[in-house]
């Protein structure tokens, strides 16, 4: 039985998911002792929906879309027109006269005396406004590949948002199935509690019939109080349980929660693809593999921006404004001047410091292949793990079908056989024992298998949410000799 917190009153009800995120992002505090707390009901899929909608990781992520869409216009902007207004007042000293050739005809004497301050500088007041307009004729491409670098990693920000979606995804889901899975066990506990309480009762009771001894009363007593930190044990960890499921989706840790789903593989049993073929739709859907490509493509882009930097840039100038020493003559356009011209500009020696660049743009990309071989052999080892914990756990399934039907039985045999002393209350603590490991073991068994399937869907480029359906092996149209996908597991 799960456990609630005292002096609370618990609401029960279900939230569509966009009721789930208005409630998310109202961060409600937590409810004191006496106050109301609502008892948040959802289910899986709705809880990968809340997620992707609050999570600060996968809000980051999405933003750099607009970011990365601001850089394609800035590389755009390279290809056209720059217009550029300036004004400048200033003064100038000027000792001119004192450096003219025509001074020492003044000195040398003769002729009429100089006129008076013809020693001094002089000052003007210089009144400069123009307009400049640019546009390049030919780059020899390095406006074209720095708009395909930008757009290239504007592709590969969508590819990272998915990955992060379907990495919080596959996060949200095994919190889901862990919170299931402690809160199962605890109510297993729970009820091997109550009946060891019901085998120390009849035990004390047989023993004032004296048809017990006072060894099966101190053994039912034991065995009753090395179960309390089992419990404990077991409720920390459906409260830690709890406290991961609510930081996923943004949520007060402590807040109540209930997840409604059910710790069981789907029924019919999906029939999973084999690891090879896993990998090949890895490589199409997998958004961390296609940004591998991506990459290089970026990389190629950036060798072409590099390389046109020891090419010619051709570009076409023209400006015009107005040169008075007057202020009143600013707006004077019979003072105007202009120019116009083509700008030919070639770097023919940078000491080498282009060709190096590029040399380290080609050395990014063959560490870039090195890294995504790297990643689809982890991804390979990975995906056989995965698929090997599915198979496994619907064998250990299985199995632990019969065990929990033959503990259940053995421990209604021991109890039946008590009461008519053909029994001792040992026996009885076995079976019961039994009966609690052959539950733990059933329900770790099917906790396995779902998280296996949701993580082989992650693996292959999936949300871990996602139907089955899109890693089953295609079924056959009977007569027909062809095969077909089911509905959603196309790459």
């Amino acid at each position: 039985m799960e456990a609630r917190r005292p002096k609370t009153l618990e609401t029960r009800f279900s939230l569509t998911p966009w009721i789930l995120i208005a409630a998310s992002l109202a961060k409600p505090a937590l409810a004191r002792d006496g106050e109301e707390q609502t008892v948040v009901t959802f289910t899986v899929n709705q809880a990968v929906e809340l997620a992707l909608a609050v999570n600060p990781e996968v809000l980051q992520v999405r933003e750099k879309t607009a970011e990365f869409g601001e850089l394609v216009r800035e590389a755009k902007s390279e290809a056209l027109p720059q217009v550029s207004a300036a004004l400048s007042i200033r003064k100038t000293r000027d000792p001119g006269l004192r450096n003219s050739p025509f001074f020492t005809r003044f000195a040398g004497g003769g002729g009429d005396p100089p006129p008076p301050g013809i020693f001094d500088a002089f000052f003007f007041t210089n009144y400069v406004w123009n307009v400049d307009v640019s546009q390049p004729i030919f780059t020899f491409g390095r406006v074209s590949n720095a708009m395909n670098a930008a757009r290239e990693e504007r592709g590969g920000v969508d590819l990272d948002v998915r990955a992060v979606e379907n990495r919080i995804s596959f996060d949200v889901v095994r919190a889901c199935y862990a919170y299931l899975l402690a809160q199962h066990n605890l109510r297993v506990l729970e009820t091997e509690r109550g009946s060891r309480e019901r085998q120390l009762e009849q035990v004390q009771v047989r023993f004032e019939l004296q048809d017990a001894t006072k060894l099966d009363v101190l053994r039912a007593r034991v065995a009753l109080a090395n179960l309390q930190p089992v419990v404990l044990a077991a409720d920390n960890t459906l409260q830690v349980a709890r406290a991961s499921v609510n930081n996923t989706l943004g949520r007060p840790i402590d807040a109540p929660i209930e997840v409604v789903a059910e710790l069981s593989v789907p029924d019919p049993i999906p029939s999973v693809m084999r690891t090879e073929a896993l990998l090949e739709i890895a490589g199409q859907r997998r958004p961390e593999m296609r940004r591998f490509a991506v990459d290089r493509k970026v990389l190629d882009a950036r060798v072409g921006v590099t390389k046109s930097d020891l090419m010619p840039q051709i570009r076409a100038t023209a400006g015009f404004g107005v040169n008075t020493f007057g202020a009143s003559n600013v707006s004077d356009l019979a003072l105007h001047t202009w120019n116009a011209g083509i700008n030919f500009d070639w770097k023919l020696f940078d000491g080498h410091r282009t060709r190096s660049r590029v040399a380290a743009l080609r050395s990014q990309k063959t560490q870039n292949e090195y890294d995504e071989q790297t990643f689809r052999d982890q991804l390979s080892v990975d995906l056989k793990e995965a698929n090997g914990t599915w198979i496994r756990a619907l064998e250990a399934l299985e199995v632990t079908l019969l065990a929990v039907d033959q503990a259940r039985e053995a421990e209604r045999v021991a109890e039946e056989s008590m009461k008519w002393g053909a029994a001792t209350s040992l026996d009885v603590l076995q079976a019961t024992l039994s009966v609690r490991e052959a539950e733990f073991n059933q329900t770790t068994a099917a906790h396995d298998a779902l998280v296996a399937l949701a993580q082989m869907k992650y693996l292959v480029g999936f949300r871990a949410d996602a139907p089955n359906s899109v890693i089953e092996q295609p079924r056959r149209i009977s007569g027909a000799g062809a095969s077909t996908l089911d509905e959603g597991s196309q790459p």
